[in-house]
Formats: structure tokens, C-alpha cells, sequence
């Protein structure tokens, strides 16, 4: 990074929405200084922008996108940003995260947000940050943008159709970047740049081993589609799924979740997912790889996961509960298993976490069928207090996906 001129600096997050909204940003900034890149979890963006303030950067403009608003370390953030921030510069924070939503009003009061902000969740119906920025950059024309847009929303694959090989190819690299948790910062940057430019740039030979991690781990999810997974309670004709992955290393854990849940014809209510213990959040910067190894590699099992594939679809004749999908928030509240369990984390509304209260426990992994069920009894309350039943959910027949 430059150290005698101000510049502009873009903040994204690691996952498939995060890498290419981060891309559209770029592509928004086309006429402008190429940007720093820093791509990071929110939960250790305080310790990504100490490194960056210690190291004496200035930044004209700050982007941040798809990047959730973390309040525990609100403080540091805040002080982070405006440490590096030049005088008269301006930060944009263009995010769908609850906790982002939620605080909106403190962050914009803080940070005093520029025009280009937009915090808008998945509850307003803005699932992707990739939406937002095409909104906010004017990018719905523009062919890069709109095939990224495209891509988060499996947008060729959805209804059984093929999606181009050159996306695919560039889609295994973004995958692959959750496996490679010490990938050079350089590199991962690397990948927003590329897809700036569109699918059709060649893959650089440097990211190539990221599409290969993924590969091999879409052949062993595979497999796991294929075994029997646990069923758990809910109501009228449904069931959850638990899938215990913790002694599982090579498993897309979405794409196990969504093809079970296609192949059930939507019968599927939600997942219960336990994790294997040795992943760990890919991160940037010094510091924030040392917090992480620090939170992250105790050798006791990550936060206990439900998701549900029932996000809202509308449709002729779509019930109320239908188009709003099943809004897991409401199982926070019950804080279901409580005596294993920690407080309850509303990561999305489609997607909740709970750390274990005693990760580290050896006799952990024995207590999952258990705690399953215990989360299984909630879901199955709180559904029947929503008055959720067979008619709601998006029963379909998938086509198969063809491969090209």
C-alpha cells in the first residue's frame, strides 16, 4: 500500500457473496485509482484496520460491503476506521447483515456514511450485498454486473440449467477460498480483481489449487448426499435433517444442505449442522490471523448451525408464510438446549449459530444427537406457533443440474 498518498481502500467478506459484490464494487470504481483490497470477517475487521493504522495507510475513500456490523468490537472499529480515514475522506458501508441493520443508525451517527451507503437486510428482501452495490453503482446493464448478480443466485443452475464453464471455473476458485485459511492476502485480492474483469478472464495459474480443493470437495460431497442423516420433529408431513460433520473435513456444507433438501421436494423444514473443528475463517491481515488462531483452533467444536432453505418465494396462490419463508430469529429466542449452548447468534434470518458453552469437552461430539433433538422439539414449537404447515412450504421437483 501506498504510505505518501491517499487512496481508496474496498472491505469485503470471504464467501461467495462477499468476493463478488466485492467485484462489483470494483467494477463501480472503474474510473478510479485502483483500490486496496482487504478481504476479512466482521468479527475481526477491528484488528485488519489496527494493522492497517499502525502501518501509517491513509485512505481517501473507504468502501466496506457485505461486512456485518460486529457491536462487541464496535469501539475498535470505529476507532480503526477513523484512523486510517484522511481528513475530508468519506467511508461507504453497503451491507444486508441483521446486526448491520440493527445498528445502522449508531454506524451512520459514528462513521458519518457517505451517499453511496446502503443497509438494507434480508428481512426488506435484499439477501445479497452483490444487489445492493449493482443498485448503488447503477450496474444492472453492465454485462459484468449482471452475470455477478446472476452467479450468487445460482441463477443458471436453479431450474436445472447449465451454468458457462468460464463462470464455473471462477466460481470453484471464490469456493475455494474458505479451505485455504493462510491463502496470501495478495492472492485472495487477487480474486475480486479477477472477477472485476468478468468470468471470461482466464483463472491466474496462482489461484488454479483453490478450484482444485473444490473439486475434490465436491466429490466427497457427493458421497454424503447419498447417506442417511438423522431426521428430527417439525410439523405436518415434514422433517428437519442433522447433519453431524464434525469428524468431516472435505464437505460443502450448502451444497450437501441444498441438494438434500431439492431431492426431499421441499420437504425439508431445517438443518441442524455441526462442523468440523479444524476449519478456521479465512482472514487478511497479522493480527487478525493471530485473534483467529487464538478464538478459532482450541480444538473444541465451532458454534452448532440451523439453516433453513425456506427463504420466501412468491408465487400464485403463496401464502403469507410462503413469501416470508421461515425466520429462524424466532428460534433464537427460545434459546433452545440451553444448558450446552450459549446464546444464540442471528447471523441471517435463514441462518442462526450457538457457540458450545464447553467447546473443549472431549465427551462433546457424543451429546450431538441430543442436543439435535432438543433444537428439533424447538423448531417444531415455534413452527406450530407460526402456524407453519405442508400448504407453505415450496414443495417442487427440481430438475437435475446438467453438467457442461
Amino acid at each position: 500500500m501506498n504510505h505518501d498518498r491517499a487512496s481508496t481502500l474496498l472491505i469485503t467478506h470471504t464467501d461467495r457473496d462477499g468476493l463478488l459484490s466485492g467485484a462489483a464494487l470494483l467494477r463501480g470504481l472503474s474510473a478510479a485509482p485502483a483500490p486496496e483490497v482487504l478481504i476479512t470477517q466482521g468479527s475481526y475487521l477491528a484488528a485488519e484496520l489496527e494493522d492497517l493504522a499502525g502501518a501509517h495507510h491513509r485512505f481517501e475513500k473507504i468502501y466496506v460491503t457485505d461486512t456485518y456490523w460486529h457491536p462487541p468490537q464496535a469501539e475498535r472499529v470505529v476507532g480503526g476506521l477513523q484512523a486510517i480515514l484522511a481528513p475530508g475522506g468519506t467511508i461507504a458501508w453497503i451491507d444486508h447483515h441483521p446486526s448491520s441493520v440493527e445498528h445502522e443508525a449508531g454506524m451512520r451517527a459514528q462513521l458519518s456514511l457517505s451517499s453511496e451507503s446502503s443497509i438494507i437486510g434480508d428481512r426488506a428482501g435484499k439477501t445479497e450485498a452483490v444487489s445492493l452495490v449493482t443498485e448503488v453503482f447503477g450496474l444492472a446493464q453492465d454485462p459484468v454486473g449482471s452475470s455477478l448478480l446472476k452467479a450468487v443466485a445460482n441463477g443458471w443452475t436453479r431450474s436445472g440449467g447449465v451454468m458457462p464453464a468460464e463462470v464455473a471455473a471462477w466460481m470453484d476458485v471464490v469456493d475455494g477460498l474458505s479451505r485455504c485459511p493462510d491463502l496470501p492476502a495478495a492472492h485472495a485480492a487477487d480474486i475480486v480483481r479477477g472477477l472485476a474483469r468478468g468470468f471470461e478472464t482466464p483463472v491466474p495459474a496462482h489461484l488454479e489449487p483453490l478450484a482444485e480443493l473444490t473439486r475434490k470437495v465436491r466429490s466427497r460431497t457427493s458421497v454424503l448426499a447419498g447417506q442417511a442423516w438423522l431426521r428430527l420433529p417439525t410439523v405436518e408431513g415434514g422433517y428437519g435433517v442433522f447433519l453431524d460433520l464434525h469428524d468431516e473435513t472435505e464437505v460443502n456444507t450448502y451444497e450437501l444442505a441444498i441438494g438434500l433438501y431439492r431431492a426431499s421436494g421441499g420437504y425439508i423444514d431445517y438443518f441442524i449442522t455441526q462442523e468440523n473443528p479444524a476449519g478456521v475463517h479465512y482472514v487478511s491481515g497479522t493480527s487478525a490471523r493471530r485473534e483467529r488462531d487464538a478464538l478459532e483452533s482450541g480444538g473444541g467444536l465451532p458454534p452448532l448451525r440451523v439453516s433453513t432453505m425456506h427463504k420466501g418465494r412468491n408465487g400464485k396462490g403463496a401464502s403469507w408464510r410462503t413469501r416470508h419463508g421461515i425466520d429462524l430469529a424466532y428460534l433464537t429466542r427460545r434459546q433452545p438446549a440451553s444448558e450446552f449452548l450459549g446464546p444464540w447468534i442471528d447471523a441471517h434470518p435463514y441462518l442462526v449459530k450457538a457457540p458450545w458453552k464447553r467447546p473443549g469437552e472431549p465427551q462433546a461430539p457424543d451429546r450431538l444427537d441430543q442436543v439435535a433433538e432438543l433444537i428439533g422439539i424447538g423448531m417444531r414449537d415455534m413452527l406450530t406457533t407460526f402456524g407453519w404447515c405442508d400448504a407453505d412450504r415450496c414443495r417442487r421437483v427440481w430438475r437435475p443440474v446438467v453438467e457442461g
